[in-house]
């Protein structure tokens, strides 16, 4: 697995690194845990299923831009669009 190599949908080399698999991943933990959103609680779930620090990162611009996380505000916390 070659680090920095994602892409928002590679369904032949490697699913688990396009934006679209990690986002899911976020997007999980946001849904089962509405009362938690801080940043440093997502990336540790995260962690746990392996997912890479850029991924990350890359998957709450994802988020961003399509308008499912608003801002991360001075708490550290996802804001979520309403």
């Amino acid at each position: 697995k070659e680090g920095g190599d994602y892409m928002i949908v590679d369904f032949d080399r490697s699913p688990s690194n396009s934006i679209i698999y990690t986002s899911s991943i976020i997007l999980d933990y946001l849904k089962d845990r509405k009362n938690s959103r801080y940043l440093d609680d997502v990336f540790r779930y995260c962690s746990e299923k392996n997912m890479e620090y850029s991924a990350f990162f890359l998957s709450i611009d994802w988020l961003y831009l399509i308008g499912v996380v608003e801002k991360i505000n001075e708490r550290n916390e996802l804001i979520l669009c309403a």
